[in-house]
């Protein structure tokens, strides 16, 4: 009796801190007696129903996207925060030959656009890795209303500090994450570590020289870009013994994918109605932005890349050592 009484009041304190946590983010004013009073006629009812008490005050607030969010949605599709077409992640897994119950490090989604085409084509299950702490909270929300949490983990991370497991991953999709990292050795270092012996990774991003109208074609990112030349990054990944197995410049298509997305704003605008102040002053920036990148991807001045890299097995030579196998004699 003493433990049912025990579950009872938890139960109680439990419905009623989430209640005040709602009447807060909602904004209304919260009045405990009439509260107590509601949770107390749901107990009641529950308990005679001899059930759970699994009632509406024990949900978690509904999530509201950021007017960031609520802007990149409408550029580039819900649940995106940049570029990016279903039918082309869904290639992934298969990009670097992930077997079907492979783990997959996911790093940089952003949002649950990507994780869930990636998702929809991988059954394994799939450790995601962001950055952005602007749209952590909304990526947990969705993977939670896609039902993906029982084969979907997700973790807020550091690119210039994070540590992976040893030996842990099938396959890593990355993302962007080289043109956000301040310091792209270690982030390197760290895939060839996570890697299982054998297993490859893609990295996608942009890369180009530093100049100076990368400062406005930016402007509204998330982090401060960090652009380096293609020759750098392929350095960095040869430099942890990591072996590039192709190089494909991915700018056209690219390009072709973001001005689609402005081609069906208007639209999309149209059937929104009226949009609020902050996000409409987001996309401006935004659409601002895009202008300037989309003028240096045009110039080849800023360009897309994606690298497949694998980890060389235990038994293969190093990089340096397999060229020298490989080079004429004399």
């Amino acid at each position: 009796m003493a433990v049912a009484l025990k579950a009872l009041f938890d139960k109680r304190q439990l419905a009623l801190t989430r209640a005040r946590l709602r009447a807060w983010w909602e904004g209304e004013t919260f009045d405990p007696d009439t509260v107590v009073a509601e949770i107390d006629a749901k107990l009641a009812a529950a308990n005679d129903a001899e059930g759970g008490f699994e009632g509406e005050l024990f949900d978690a607030p509904e999530f509201t996207p950021s007017p960031r969010l609520v802007a990149l949605s409408l550029i580039w599709g819900e649940g995106r925060i940049r570029p990016g077409d279903s039918t082309a992640d869904k290639l992934e897994p298969a990009r670097i030959n992930l077997a079907p119950d492979g783990v997959l490090a996911l790093l940089g989604p952003g949002h649950i656009g990507p994780l869930a085409a990636v998702a929809a084509a991988h059954p394994g299950p799939i450790e995601v890795f962001e950055w952005r702490e602007e749209t952590f909270d909304a990526l947990k929300h969705a993977i939670a209303e896609a039902k993906l949490g029982d084969r979907v983990t997700a973790t807020r991370i550091d690119l210039e500090a994070y540590v992976f497991a040893p030996n842990h991953f099938d396959g890593l999709l990355s993302t962007d994450d080289f043109a956000y990292c301040g310091y792209p050795p270690h982030l390197a270092q760290q895939i060839m570590k996570t890697l299982k012996p054998g297993a490859s990774a893609m990295v996608e991003s942009y890369v180009g020289m530093r100049i100076a109208e990368l400062s406005t074609a930016f402007a509204t990112a998330f982090a401060e870009p960090h652009i380096r030349a293609p020759a750098d990054l392929l350095q960095f990944f040869r430099d942890t013994g990591l072996r590039v197995e192709a190089d494909e410049d991915l700018t056209d298509d690219f390009i072709a994918t973001a001005r689609q997305g402005f081609a069906q704003l208007s639209g999309k605008l149209s059937e929104t109605g009226d949009l609020e102040v902050a996000s409409a002053q987001e996309l401006a920036w935004e659409v601002e932005a895009w202008r300037m990148r989309l003028r240096l991807l045009a110039q080849r001045r800023l360009q897309r890349r994606r690298f497949i890299l694998r980890k060389p097995r235990e038994d293969e030579p190093l990089q340096d050592e397999a060229e020298n196998e490989n080079a004429p004699a004399g």
